[in-house]
């Protein structure tokens, strides 16, 4: 018995160790990827990154777990390039002005007053225009950006009343830290303010901030409201997101995985779409709820200062594109 007992217990630690071994094999074949991005967990962009991260997670036969984590926790927008890059971050939603500061022709999509209307803004969307550009960006990068996403028509939101380009000089304007926001701001002789998203509702109760320029969306979801009263209908750049996955985490995924990811991420991208057109709408009805004052201004003549500061060309755009952007539109309504 005694000499029994040594070997009975080392098959049984024999086959501990190798259900543990078994386990953390099977814990390897699971990728764990995180989401980033800057907007609330109400917001329709975190809803559609939840919803493609559980698609993802079935489809895959949960070989594939996406953690998405919203509200700048895993840093600021500008940060985004770089967590791609060391693979801190897996996926991210990137604004498109910021996304050109990687590739400079993206910028034809944010450059103030390129698009007439919203229908113009939808064929973009569909366009080879944009399809070619966006595999500039991954070539130029090394990521890969999956879809475009509707942001939404950026608009002023003010403690003062703002109907023409005079009223906004020396105007304390918070803006983005990216080139398209930069020249609106600076065309009409604002002072451009630059801070962390996070602190845009403070800063504009405390006064520090004037004015600011977003999607009605975000003027909603951040509460803005509270702390502003005019909303001016520029409707200066109607922007858009780009769902990017950095190059290690899509060198990850096998073949077959890499084609239903983008493919789950193009379709709930297409849902995100809709429900920011629609959402618009309802948004603008909102404000006026909130007491808010929404006016249109004469978009021509905001136009006429931008064109005067920088061309589509000088802006980054390359020779040609400005042009074919506007032939997309000449149908729009």
């Amino acid at each position: 018995m005694k000499c029994f007992l040594p070997w009975r217990l080392a098959g049984v630690l024999l086959m501990a160790l190798g259900g543990v071994v078994a386990s953390a094999a099977a814990q390897a074949q699971v990728l764990q990827l995180k989401w980033g991005h800057v907007f609330e967990p109400a917001s329709i962009f975190h809803q559609q990154a939840e919803l493609a991260a559980r698609k993802i997670g079935e489809q895959s036969e949960g070989k594939i777990k996406i953690e998405v984590v919203p509200s700048s926790k895993l840093g600021q927008e500008g940060d985004f390039a770089l967590m791609l890059a060391n693979d801190s971050m897996q996926i991210a939603y990137v604004g498109q002005a910021t996304l050109a500061d990687v590739y400079p022709p993206l910028r034809l999509g944010s450059y103030p007053f390129a698009f007439k209307d919203l229908a113009h803004m939808r064929k973009y969307l569909a366009s080879p225009l944009l399809a070619e550009l966006m595999k500039g960006y991954d070539e130029k990068s090394g990521n890969r950006m999956i879809a475009s996403v509707y942001y939404g028509a950026r608009q002023v939101t003010s403690s003062k009343p703002l109907q023409k380009p005079e009223d906004f000089r020396d105007l304390r304007l918070y803006v983005p830290d990216a080139s398209a926001y930069q020249l609106f701001a600076t065309a009409l002789d604002a002072k451009p303010i630059t801070l962390p998203f996070m602190s845009l509702y403070s800063s504009l109760k405390k006064g520090e901030v004037e004015a600011q320029e977003n999607p009605l969306g975000t003027v909603k979801d951040k509460r803005l409201y509270e702390v502003q009263k005019y909303v001016q209908l520029t409707g200066h750049i109607y922007d858009t997101l780009g769902i990017v996955i950095g190059k290690a985490a899509w060198a990850k995924l096998t073949p077959p995985q890499q084609a239903m990811v983008e493919k789950t991420l193009v379709e709930t991208a297409k849902w995100t779409n809709v429900g920011v057109i629609a959402g618009e709408l309802e948004d603008e009805q909102f404000l006026r709820g909130k007491g808010m004052t929404v006016s249109p201004v004469n978009r021509q003549a905001f136009l006429e200062r931008i064109a005067k500061r920088s061309t589509p060309e000088q802006f980054g755009a390359r020779p040609g594109d400005y042009a074919k952007l506007q032939a997309l539109g000449s149908g729009a309504n």
